[in-house]
């Protein structure tokens, strides 16, 4: 699917239109069509935005979404650990009999 759209914003609160169009085959939409065009308002706080809504083309089926900015993690590098080389000599020894 594509998405395009505008939306505007005032405070915390949030007005969307986004039109959506399938490209390639796959799984059906929850409308059940593919080509809509989606209004939604919500409210938005740091990476977190909640909405409802309703497409244009199926009006008696509302909907809710929670959207979660995805952002690349670029706090520390993974580190990357040295493999322990296998000493036999230190693995405890069975008592003797």
């Amino acid at each position: 699917m594509t998405y395009d759209g505008t939306y505007e914003t005032d405070g915390e609160q949030f007005t969307a239109v986004l039109r959506t169009k399938r490209h390639t085959p796959g799984h059906a939409t929850v409308f059940g069509i593919d080509d809509l065009t989606l209004r939604v308002t919500g409210r938005f706080k740091g990476t977190l935005a909640t909405c409802t809504g309703f497409a244009d083309e199926v009006p008696g089926m509302p909907f809710e979404a929670t959207l979660i900015l995805s952002q690349p993690d670029d706090s520390e590098p993974r580190r990357e650990w040295a493999p322990v080389k296998f000493d036999p000599d230190r693995l405890p020894k069975p008592p003797s009999r």
